[in-house]
């Protein structure tokens, strides 16, 4: 992945693109969360389904119990006009008359009801077409014995009523609404039946997927309490490489790196003039504007040692810029020390010293879990040291090797040749460079006011 150095206002539209383009596949725990997620929404999809087939099942009562008292209506009805029509015969009392009339009324509008409620029931509407004839024939003999009783035929209309046509007629009418009673509750049963199987197969599967919702919750708490205890130790930009068990940084490998050390001058002075709080708060405050500036331009650092520091560039994987984000590390880590200078918040001014070197280098994770470490080993590393040193003799806050300066290009910074005389203890010469902020007329590197929050990568 190209990391491009960060402008002081943030990342640019192409090199945000340049950065997603080249990200490495994605870590097991964003799988883990992706996993997480997947159950949660499938939980979320199951109890919806069990919800609509338990209102499914209530909807079939609800129905069912509506027929029910449709028919036993219907039934009502027939036999307020049969006692209305055995009332006006037996008294010739006209007052009985309404009722017979109400009851014919009242099944008209019942058998209405009766259709819409059984439109989608193939059998039961055949069974209700059965009723509907058997009813328009019962009250037919009904009311013609009242007419013939009516026009004075009493003697007709009271043979018509013994004959039993219409108590026959009752009858049958009261078998089909029992058996279209008994149709609605067996289809009933065996709705609530298939619900109450498939309510409870879906709710299975929502205690499956609790149980599995629970299972990535207890996993995803212990690979969180296992990245709290790595981060104690290792740089955070290593973390989530090791808890997702990159076999590499265990066994350690070669690779190609630039070493950057960090070195304040003057410290033991102000140590003693410092009480151990006030001593601990200077340090702290020191160290966290080396991270802000190292995170600013992807370095990762390795390690503190007492008031120096070790920031590597390249990890976990070396890249083409490494050398060019380095060298901006360095510039701007000067000018925020400078910065913290005209604070005031220390008695002393701080002077820093920074060795740039880059090559082969050992990475690696040492130790058990319980004490991992993380350690650049090397000549790179011991080059990079020796520069620093060599910034006191020559009065500079920067020193680069030529690898450096070659593999940062010239246009990153104004490159001054120092020496080419060996660095204290070495034998073999080398040319390196003191390294100052271009001119304007130079693409200057980033520049970060000691003040500025780090931006973040807008990905």
């Amino acid at each position: 992945m190209r990391v491009p150095i960060l402008s002081g206002s943030g990342m640019t539209a192409r090199a945000a693109l340049d950065v997603i383009e080249h990200l490495p596949g994605r870590s097991k725990t964003v799988d883990r969360m992706i996993a997480g997620l997947a159950v949660i929404l499938a939980m979320l999809g199951i109890a919806v389904g069990a919800s609509v087939y338990q209102q499914r099942g209530s909807e079939a009562v609800r129905h069912a119990l509506a027929v029910e008292g449709r028919l036993g209506r219907v039934l009502s009805a027939v036999q307020d006009a049969e006692t209305g029509q055995r009332g006006y015969l037996l008294t010739e009392d006209e007052n009985f008359l309404p009722p017979f009339r109400a009851g014919r009324s009242k099944v008209n509008g019942e058998i209405a009801r009766l259709h819409d409620l059984l439109r989608d029931d193939d059998s039961q509407r055949a069974e209700l077409d059965g009723l509907i004839l058997l009813i328009r024939e019962k009250l037919g003999e009904l009311g013609t014995s009242i007419d013939l009783h009516r026009s004075g035929d009493i003697e007709a209309s009271r043979t018509l009523v013994r004959e039993g046509h219409g108590r026959r007629l009752m009858d049958e009418i009261r078998t089909v609404v029992r058996r279209m009673e008994a149709e609605e509750s067996a289809l009933m049963e065996q709705r609530q039946a298939a619900v109450s199987r498939i309510a409870l197969l879906i709710w299975a599967a929502l205690a499956g997927l609790v149980l599995v919702l629970i299972l990535f919750a207890v996993s995803a708490m212990r690979e969180a309490g296992r990245r709290r205890r790595l981060s104690r130790f290792l740089p955070q930009e290593l973390v989530s490489r090791l808890a997702d068990d990159d076999g590499s940084l265990r066994a350690g490998r070669r690779q190609q790196a630039v070493i950057a050390f960090v070195d304040m001058r003057g410290s033991t002075a102000l140590a003693e003039r410092l009480d151990p709080q006030q001593l601990s708060a200077f340090l702290s405050a020191f160290r966290r504007r080396v991270m802000r500036v190292a995170r600013l331009h992807n370095g990762v650092v390795d390690k503190f040692i007492g008031d120096g520091a070790l920031v590597v560039f390249g990890l976990p994987e070396a890249q083409a810029d490494d050398a060019a984000r380095a060298v901006a590390f360095a510039t701007d880590l000067v000018e925020v020390i400078a910065r913290w200078n005209l604070k005031g918040e220390h008695d002393a001014t701080v002077r820093i010293g920074i060795g740039l070197h880059c090559g082969e280098v050992f990475s690696g994770i040492i130790g058990e879990e319980a004490r991992y470490e993380f350690t650049v080993l090397g000549d790179t590393v011991n080059v990079a040291a020796r520069l620093e040193q060599a910034t006191k003799a020559h009065g500079v806050p920067i020193l680069a090797s030529e690898a450096v300066r070659r593999a940062a290009g010239p246009a990153t910074a104004l490159w001054r040749e120092v020496s080419r005389e060996p660095l204290r203890g070495r034998r073999e010469p080398m040319a390196y460079f003191s390294v100052e902020t271009p001119g304007p007329a130079a693409p200057a590197p980033t520049r970060l006011r000691d003040a500025d929050p780090i931006p973040e990568l807008a990905l």
